[in-house]
């Protein structure tokens, strides 16, 4: 019986270790790798804490993590081992070759095989706006590989998100730009075409203000922008396929999910709207929500301390 015991727990502690161990497989730094027949831009940081790696999924669609690397990832890379990768064509990343390749399937399955090209039994997942709805998703599909989920302005591609938005606009527009908007909204065209035919008539100040809480947040993630020299918005085959494929079905999809998750939603948020934040709290039954009083859609620029700390007691409390 001795012997047996002795056994039993030599194979729970070898388990334990290949478990623990996984992470340490991963080089630190910058690399590229082909999945799908596409090159994704990946930077592994903070392997030294051996824990379960997490995933930042940037948003867009379109985006890069270029400010977030920036900003609050060295704070969250003293804690935790942080893995950064772009999706396709987008930031750093490779475009595909096929023009009509940006489907939300195929970008679910691409994390699918980033994971296993990475060795990752387990992984934590950050998505922020369009990657919120990206991480969803994945869980969705995957949840036996995802042991935390946390959703940072969570916004659906749909049309309601897209009229969200077109409020919100208004709501911040001057008198000028309120009557471009009203004529456009008159024209028989999709709503997809109007959305961006009324963000063609906004600048790039506006769009800070649209985007932010505090102004100085707004400067230093433009100043951010600028400096990485990388297109934010990806290309127009990338956001036009990504719109026009969208589900608009993630609520439905992930009601009941189980998987641990937190929600960070900022009150003034005008992109998204805090709707989705709150209503996805009501359908997770393993969900927290934290609302940022000071903070617009980037609360990781806004209110970056308190962020970093929110994450960090998420990811590591048992």
């Amino acid at each position: 019986m001795k012997n047996k015991t002795i056994a039993i727990l030599f194979v729970f502690f070898a388990i334990t270790s290949i478990g623990h161990a996984q992470n340490l497989k991963l080089g630190e730094g910058e690399s590229f790798i082909n999945v799908n027949g596409v090159d994704h831009w990946v930077k592994v940081k903070g392997v030294s804490n051996n824990t379960i790696p997490l995933i930042i999924i940037h948003g867009g669609p379109g985006g890069h993590n270029y400010s977030f690397e920036r900003t609050i990832g060295p704070l969250l890379e003293k804690h935790v081992t942080i893995i950064y990768y772009e999706q396709r064509g987008c930031g750093r990343s490779k475009a595909s070759k096929d023009t009509t390749a940006y489907t939300l399937s195929i970008l679910i399955d691409d994390l699918e095989e980033l994971r296993k090209a990475l060795k990752i039994e387990k992984m934590n997942l950050l998505g922020f706006s369009f990657g919120a709805e990206l991480a969803a998703r994945y869980t969705a599909v995957y949840p036996n590989h995802v042991e935390k989920l946390i959703l940072s302005c969570p916004a659906e591609i749909s049309t309601s998100v897209i009229l969200v938005q077109i409020q919100g606009l208004y709501q911040l527009a001057d008198s000028n730009l309120r009557l471009k908007i009203d004529n456009i909204l008159k024209e028989n065209i999709p709503i997809l075409d109007k959305w961006l035919k009324i963000w063609v008539h906004t600048s790039t100040a506006f769009f800070d203000e649209f985007s932010f809480y505090n102004p100085e947040a707004a400067k230093l993630n433009r100043s951010l922008w600028m400096k990485s020299n990388l297109p934010h918005e990806g290309s127009h085959h990338l956001q036009r396929v990504i719109f026009e494929n969208a589900k608009g079905d993630l609520l439905e999809t992930i009601e009941g999910l189980n998987t641990e998750t937190l929600i960070i939603s900022g009150i003034h948020d005008k992109n998204g709207g805090l709707q989705y934040g709150l209503y996805i709290n009501k359908i997770l039954p393993r969900s927290e929500l934290k609302i940022y009083m000071k903070s617009a859609h980037f609360p990781d620029i806004d209110e970056t301390e308190r962020y970093a700390k929110d994450v960090i007691t998420f990811i590591t409390k048992n």
